[in-house]
This record gives C-alpha cells, sequence and structure tokens, in this order.
C-alpha cells in the first residue's frame, strides 16, 4: 500500500515539475518524465526502469493495448497522488494519471552495430521538440534501424518530444554525437551518405537507397551544415512546384524515408 501524497511541496512533486520545464534539470539529473498511458507503458516495455510510478486513482483508467504493470513493480518504485497534485505535474490536466520519472538513455556510438543492409536517419541541429517527435513516429512505422542525432539543440527527452513521439522515443536506437564523429562511423562502415538539401539538381526518387545508407535532414531554419554536403555521396531534394520553397523537416523526413522503404520492400 502507497501513501497518498497531497502536499503540492512534496520534494518528489516540486522534482517532477522542474523536470518537466527545465532542459538543463533534465541534463544535470540524466532523469526524465514521460507522462500518459501510452508513453509510460511502452517506456516500460523497453526497458526503461521506473524510479518513480506516479499514479491518480481519480483519473487513471486501464488500457488494455498499452498497460500499465503496477503490480510487478516494487512498491518503493509506486506513488499515488491526489487529483490537484497530479494536475500541477502534467501538462494535461485531468488527463490519462499516470506519469514516470525514469533515466535517460541513448546507444554510444562505439557501441552500435550495423545491419548488413543498414539504414539509418540523421538529424543535425534539430531544434524544435515536436519535430523530433514526429520524426520518431516516422522512423518506427518505418522500422529504420538507428536515428542519429548530431548537434542536437533540444533533448531526445523533451516532454514535448515524447508526446509528439507518441512514445517512439523509448522504441527507437538513437545515437547521439557530433556530425563529424556521425561521418567518421558512416564512412569507415561502408554507409553511403544521402544529403537532403535544396542545392542540388538530384531529386530524392532517383537515389538508390537499396545499399546501406544514411539520410540526413538539417535544422529547421539553416538546413545541413556544409560538412554534409561536402561529405555526402548524394546530395538529393525533394522537387517542390509551389511559391513555398521548403517542407517542415518532419514532412520531408516522412516522404524521402517512405521512398527508402518502397525501394527497400520492391527488391
Amino acid at each position: 500500500m502507497t501513501t497518498l501524497i497531497t502536499s503540492l511541496h512534496n520534494p518528489l512533486i516540486k522534482s517532477i515539475v522542474k523536470l518537466q520545464q527545465k532542459a538543463s534539470e533534465r541534463k544535470s539529473s540524466g532523469a526524465f518524465v514521460a507522462e500518459g498511458r501510452r508513453e509510460v507503458s511502452l517506456a516500460l516495455r523497453y526497458g526503461i526502469e521506473a524510479e518513480k510510478l506516479i499514479w491518480c486513482r481519480d483519473i487513471f483508467h486501464p488500457d488494455a493495448v498499452y498497460p500499465i504493470p503496477f503490480d510487478t513493480l516494487p512498491p518503493q518504485s509506486l506513488a499515488e497522488v491526489s487529483t490537484a497534485v497530479y494536475n500541477k505535474m502534467a501538462y494535461r490536466e485531468n488527463v490519462e494519471g499516470v506519469i514516470l520519472l525514469g533515466k535517460s538513455r541513448h546507444i554510444n556510438l562505439e557501441n552500435y552495430l550495423p545491419s548488413a543492409k543498414a539504414f539509418v536517419l540523421v538529424l543535425e541541429g534539430v531544434e524544435k521538440p515536436g519535430n523530433l517527435g514526429a520524426i520518431l513516429r516516422t522512423t518506427d512505422a518505418a522500422a529504420a534501424d538507428a536515428v542519429f542525432l548530431c548537434d542536437a539543440r533540444t533533448d531526445l527527452y523533451n516532454p514535448n518530444a515524447i508526446r509528439a513521439s507518441l512514445g517512439c522515443v523509448f522504441s527507437q536506437k538513437v545515437i547521439i554525437c557530433s556530425s563529424r564523429e556521425a561521418i567518421a562511423w558512416f564512412q569507415k562502415n561502408a554507409i553511403r551518405i544521402f544529403a537532403a538539401a535544396p542545392e542540388t539538381p538530384d531529386l530524392y526518387c532517383d537515389a538508390d537507397f537499396t545499399q546501406p545508407a544514411a539520410i540526413a535532414f538539417g535544422a529547421e531554419d539553416e538546413g545541413l551544415s556544409p560538412i554534409w554536403i561536402e561529405q555526402a555521396d548524394k546530395v538529393i531534394k525533394i522537387p517542390m512546384h509551389g511559391i513555398i520553397d521548403s517542407l517542415n523537416v518532419s514532412a520531408s523526413v516522412a516522404i524521402v524515408t517512405f521512398e527508402a522503404v518502397r525501394q527497400r520492400t520492391s527488391i
């Protein structure tokens, strides 16, 4: 039996609020917060250990598709809170009723082994957590081998990234490194680099993605840095026929990624 937390000034509650709001707090502590049945269920399914699983009896309703294994977790990792306390912590008041406090996790470059027909996506300098989350949903749907997050300007466990990804933050293999480190690793492992940029006549649909491939996309405002353009085996673009000269980066990733999937499944 867990003790019901009713104080808004409880240290655990205050730490959760800080983690929700401040990237510096997530970075310094190595902790993050996931909110919602789907997100928490996927985090636990993919090996995130619950430092605390916080729930509100008056809000939470079980979901057979995304179960929360309360019965299998040690009692010391569970905390029940009042509705007022839950709404103090949550982005979405009176919704879901479950929050996970966990430790952040990513794969080190030196520990990642590519598959024989590697298919990875590279995101350089992505700034908006909503775009990052949407891209992770795409890579999950496409069964990409991994996502290389290079020189990122948002953190992987930003609450908006977790929410926008619908929990795919936890299902994907994410490698965090610099652009130079990634390029050197691709070249060492004979993985062709495709750089998405407008400064080329070559269309994405004419590229051959059937061999080991890394497709790189740049930041929302600046695109890829020059090193990717210089070191790429091929620079590709999505043709633009309207008055706008670019797409949202998450839309661009989806278009090119599923062209690669089409090619690979039609072999």
